[in-house]
Parts: structure tokens; C-alpha cells; sequence
């Protein structure tokens, strides 16, 4: 069981790179638009799960990784970021979304220039030569990888190994197939459905109100100047945290499911990810940081309402979250802590008031693929 489940993170993280390579490797002239389906090799050559599918059209890709009936797919232009990520259940439910943008440091992925290494191969009856790129280590001593990548004279890359110092393969894929055709758009770019936050945030089942949960309006503040809104219609929530250095992090979730959507963005970074409850026992995105109630045995006044101290997170050692609620669960402050900061925070302003779902929103720009340096779908 344990060979097979590390044979199983070999093959995936063959295939991710494998889609990379075809992404990273510079030549000329511009690729073509094909189709090409890959397959992971176990260090014998022996073919393990999964398998990818690799589609390219101007300069955009999108690979398909199935396991088990369930795919991963990934889209994105010739380079490493941004990156689109989500996947797709055997009965065709998406149940999960990331975009990823991140201001690389120019030193911290660069590697060599690819080399040839004199060797050619046919593969799946495509002839092709074999480069060969080795990462620059960052420090002395650093484990230094060599990528070892077979491409066609139109640059499609149609095998690829990593191999360590001593030549021991940690992931090895080949192509099996080929299909150099016109590609459409509509074949390679997400579902247009995903790119909305009423897909991510639609109910999964009737909800009925809880009186003993009302409504909420909350404004809190930190003694280092930060802020933070915290918005309930039961089961739903909302956490908008905004720092001085103009960082901005919005929460969506409900309490009674595993669903809802985090956005965070900062200096040269910004991140999305969304997530509904899935039924093939994938692991669910976790949106509620709290895991238990354990009273505190103190308790406050702030804003002239009694609240009582609970700890949000009993047994967690690397991070923390205390709460001070009233007796209908209001939160009037809150000391955060992990990573070794702390971040206490306490009420400004509170209304019990209704609250509808709708309020509960995200910046316009969250979900604009143009906003994440991908283009429009056509």
C-alpha cells in the first residue's frame, strides 16, 4: 500500500511537470496546435497511474490528469504563472478552483540554459532530441535536480525525466499519443459557470433559518491599524480583513458544508480558491478555521455587552483562535495567532441586523481571467 501510494505522488507530480515542460521549453518556431496524451513510467519504464492529456492552441494549455475517474485540470499560457487549476468528479461535478498569481524574484527559479545532449529518440513513431536543464542550486550544498526533456522539431515535448545527482529517476513520463490539429477555443478553456462566485456560493441544499444564530454586522479593528468586517446570514459567513500595507483577505463560507470561497491579495501575490462538497471522498477544502469550543472561563464588556472567552482551536499548537461572544454567538473580539504573530482584535461598532447573502461580495476583479494575465474565452 505505502509503494503504491508513493509510486501514485511520483506519477503525479510526473505528469504536472511534464505539462510544465511542455510550457518552459523555448523554441522556435512556435509550437503547433495539438493534442498529445502522456503516461507516467515508474522507475522500471512500467506505466502507473494517471495518465495526462495535453492540449495546445496560441500559446495556451490545458492538461488533464484522471485518476480514479476524477480529473484534474490545469490552464494557463506558455509560462509557469498564473496558473488555473480545478477538478472534476467521475458524475462531471467541479467541486474545486484555484488561481494562482505570485511576483517570482528573478533569482529564485532561474536555472540554466538547456543543453543538448547529443541523443535522439522516436517515441510513439515522433522523432526527437533530448535537452537537458539543471537548476541552479540557491545555496551551497542545495540538492540539484537535472530535467531531462525529448521535444520534436516543432518543440512538443514528448518525453521528460528528473533525475537526481546520482541519475536516480524521480518522475519519468512518455508520450503515447499525438494528434497535431486545429484546436478551438471552447476546447480548452474553463467552463465559464466556475468563473462565478453564485456557482461556488449556491446552496447546496434547503437551508432554514436558526433563530438562536441572527444576524450580524460587526466592524473590529487592531491596535496595529488593520480592520476587519464580519458579516452572518446562518449558516453563511463573512470575514473581510483589510491591513495598513493594503493587503485585503475575504472569506465566504458556510458552516454547515464544506464550501465557500478565500481571496487573499497583497504585494505582488494574489490567490482564489473556491470549493463545494464532493462525494468521491477527496479531501474538502477546509473555509472554517474553528475545530471545537472550549470555554476560556473569563469573560468582557466591549461596546456594553457581555461576551464570554472561547478557544476556537483546542489542541491546534501552531496557531490559535480565541473568540469573545455574547450568548448569540457575536464576536466582539478576537486574538489570532500563528506563525508566531498575534493579532487581537476588538469591536468598533456591532448591529444585529438582516443580512443577505448578497452583501457577502468579492471584488469585481476576483474571478476576470484578463485580472489574472489569462485571456478572455472567446
Amino acid at each position: 500500500m505505502k509503494t503504491a501510494a508513493i509510486i501514485g505522488a511520483i506519477a503525479c507530480m510526473a505528469l504536472t511537470k511534464a505539462a510544465v515542460a511542455q510550457s518552459n521549453l523555448d523554441v522556435s518556431p512556435l509550437q503547433p496546435d495539438y493534442v498529445a496524451v502522456m503516461q507516467a513510467l515508474d522507475k522500471n519504464g512500467v506505466q502507473v497511474d494517471p495518465t495526462v492529456t495535453i492540449i495546445h492552441h496560441d500559446g495556451m494549455f490545458l492538461s488533464e490528469t484522471l485518476r480514479g475517474g476524477r480529473a484534474s485540470i490545469g490552464f494557463g499560457p506558455d509560462r509557469n504563472d498564473p496558473v488555473l487549476r480545478w477538478s472534476r468528479q467521475a458524475d462531471g461535478e467541479i467541486t474545486f478552483l484555484e488561481l494562482l498569481l505570485r511576483d517570482r524574484k528573478p533569482d529564485a527559479t532561474k536555472t540554466e540554459t538547456p543543453q543538448p545532449l547529443q541523443e535522439v529518440s522516436t517515441i510513439a513513431g515522433e522523432h526527437c532530441t533530448w535537452l537537458q536543464t539543471a537548476s541552479k542550486p540557491p545555496a551551497p550544498g542545495t540538492f540539484i535536480a537535472r530535467e531531462q526533456n525529448c521535444a520534436t522539431e516543432d518543440g512538443i515535448v514528448i518525453e521528460t525525466r528528473l533525475l537526481t545527482p546520482n541519475d536516480v529517476p524521480l518522475y519519468h513520463t512518455r508520450l503515447t499519443r499525438l494528434d497535431r490539429r486545429p484546436v478551438t477555443p471552447a476546447e480548452i478553456y474553463p467552463p465559464s459557470e466556475i468563473l462565478t462566485p453564485e456557482f461556488w456560493l449556491k446552496p447546496i441544499r434547503s437551508e432554514n433559518t436558526d433563530p438562536s444564530q441572527p444576524d450580524f454586522d460587526i466592524t473590529l479593528e487592531s491596535v496595529g491599524g488593520s480592520t476587519m468586517r464580519l458579516l452572518r446570514h446562518y449558516p453563511w459567513y463573512y470575514r473581510e480583513q483589510r491591513d495598513r500595507g493594503g493587503s485585503v483577505s475575504i472569506r465566504i463560507w458556510s458552516k454547515r458544508e464544506d464550501q465557500g470561497i478565500s481571496y487573499r491579495q497583497a504585494s505582488g501575490y494574489r490567490r482564489l480558491m473556491a470549493g463545494r462538497p464532493a462525494d468521491d471522498g477527496s479531501p474538502p477544502l477546509k473555509f472554517d478555521e474553528a475545530t471545537g469550543k472550549a470555554s476560556l472561563g473569563k469573560s468582557e464588556t466591549i461596546l456594553g455587552e457581555t461576551c464570554e472567552w472561547f478557544d476556537l482551536m483546542p489542541g491546534v499548537q501552531d496557531a490559535g483562535n480565541s473568540e469573545c461572544l455574547t450568548g448569540d454567538g457575536l464576536p466582539l473580539k478576537l486574538d489570532i495567532s500563528g506563525m508566531n504573530l498575534a493579532f487581537p482584535y476588538t469591536a468598533t461598532s456591532f448591529r444585529r441586523r438582516p443580512v443577505a447573502l448578497s452583501e457577502m461580495r468579492l471584488p469585481t476583479e476576483a474571478f476576470s481571467l484578463e485580472e489574472w494575465g489569462l485571456p478572455a474565452a472567446q
